[in-house]
């Protein structure tokens, strides 16, 4: 694949072009207004001559050939004017100045009528040079027939000169929008210099240092938030790196306990010979070792497909006294044991994956069974508020502490830092509660206070989480 080019270099060619536009535009407009004013120049001049020949071949005094040759005198001395006068009939009678390259049939002013910018017509010559020029009649003296005179402009100079003017502003514009992509890139440069620091400084980020090495303070203010943004990046990669390196280590330790069981006991079985009663005890206690392990296995799995999105979750309309009863029922021989009863106050519907909300109610009352004192009561709550549904599992016990509630739902993570309970639990319950949520697109709450009663909620959505 191509790699792209240079952000830097784009930037200056887009500077340049949009600069050649500019000086494009500014040409055009330059070029048009001195177009109009020299057309407006040789118009005004055009007329003034017109009416000046009038005038002359009006004159009441002197012949006929005086009056054609102070004709005559109106364009001579500028190659660009000529005229040409004929009778009404075609007839040709003076022929001065520069060649028009053919008259064009067009009206023609009657004797008398004013002349004005709306008299004037436009052909072209032969080779291309623009023509203006005024057709009329005119008394010559007191003959009673008008002659047809036409006095024009063949605009050879302005032709050449906006020719001129043209390459010029054709330069103009070329070198301006050079410059200015030079221009442009050099500034670009230097104003890249804060992200190339950022670069920099990137690339010397570690996991131990965990800050980077540039001040956003002293970065421009469109830079700030992009340090920022870094910053608080490099900060959740460092947290989460501290968690994968605790999270190993709290898997090398949960997985060495009950293998360390299991090779323990197999090697004490084997130094000496055993009754078929002993290996049969033995083996049974390998089996409780070897299905924590298992739980441990697919819990993990669990949560490995439920990070990729692997987990497909399967909707359906469940009764919430039904699945709570179900719950309590499971775990009523355990409470017995402890002396621990559970009560049930449950109405309304919800709507999830059956098997995961089983899962998560179960953690929940697993945990509550396991930390509430001989004696208590565990209460299973559930209401349906509009599309809404909430669980609380509360338990009296000895509580948990504020500072542990943020991390409650971390794997692995214990309140107990001997461990001192990790046989019966493996510390990633409360992570598949959490997890099981976030796939339905709902909550988990916990509520606290040391010493007396722990509460936690779940909070399904109204609907199916959407894809």
């Amino acid at each position: 694949m191509k790699r792209p080019g240079s952000l830097t270099a784009r930037l200056a060619l887009a500077f340049a072009i949009i600069a050649g536009c500019a000086f494009a535009g500014v040409g055009l407009y330059l070029y048009h207004a001195l177009a109009m004013q020299i057309i407006e120049r040789d118009d005004a001049e055009l007329l003034r001559k017109a009416v000046r020949a009038r005038t002359e071949l009006a004159e009441p005094d002197g012949t006929p050939a005086e009056r054609w040759r102070e004709l005559r005198g109106v364009v001579a001395g500028n190659d660009e004017y000529g005229l040409r006068a004929r009778t009404l009939d075609g007839t040709p009678l003076l022929a001065a100045g520069a060649d028009p390259g053919g008259l064009p049939e067009a009206p023609v002013l009657a004797v008398g009528a004013p002349i004005g910018l709306a008299s004037i017509q436009t052909w072209s010559r032969g080779d291309g040079l623009p023509v203006r020029g005024i057709s009329m009649l005119v008394r010559t003296g007191a003959d009673p027939v008008p002659a047809q005179v036409t006095l024009y402009q063949v605009a050879a100079s302005r032709a050449a000169l906006l020719r001129a003017y043209r390459w010029k502003l054709l330069i103009a514009t070329c070198l301006g929008a050079l410059g200015a992509g030079v221009l442009g890139y050099a500034a670009l440069h230097a104003g890249m210099a804060p992200l190339r620091r950022i670069a920099a400084g990137t690339k010397t980020v570690t996991f131990t240092s965990g800050a980077l090495p540039v001040d956003p303070s002293q970065l421009p203010a469109e830079l700030n938030e992009l340090a920022q943004a870094l910053q608080q990046m490099i900060g959740r990669l460092r947290e989460r790196y501290e968690r994968l390196s605790l999270f190993s280590a709290d898997l090398a330790h949960d997985f060495r306990t009950p293998i360390g069981n299991l090779l323990g006991q197999t090697q004490v079985a084997l130094s000496s010979d055993r009754s078929a009663e002993e290996y049969q005890v033995l083996l049974a206690s390998n089996v409780e070792e070897y299905e924590r392990l298992a739980r441990m296995i697919e819990n993990m799995l669990f949560l490995a497909r439920a990070d990729n999105a692997r987990v497909a979750l399967h909707y359906a309309e469940l009764d919430l006294a039904a699945e709570l009863a179900r719950q309590a029922d499971y775990f009523e021989l355990l409470a017995e044991a402890r002396r621990i009863t559970i009560r049930v106050d449950a109405q309304g519907r919800v709507l999830a994956d059956p098997t995961l909300l089983r899962r998560a109610v179960s953690n929940l009352i697993s945990n509550a069974v396991r930390y509430a004192p001989s004696g208590a009561e565990i209460r299973l709550l559930a209401r349906q508020a509009g599309a809404e549904a909430r669980i609380e599992v509360s338990n009296p016990g000895p509580g948990i502490a504020a500072d542990q509630l943020p991390k409650l739902f971390d794997r692995f993570f214990r309140g107990d830092p001997a461990r001192a309970n990790s046989g019966e639990s493996s510390g990633i319950g409360l992570a598949i509660v959490k997890t099981i949520m976030d796939l339905h697109h709902g909550a988990v709450q916990v509520e606290s206070t040391p010493g007396q009663m722990t509460r936690f909620r779940l909070i399904f959505p109204g609907g199916p989480a959407p894809g």
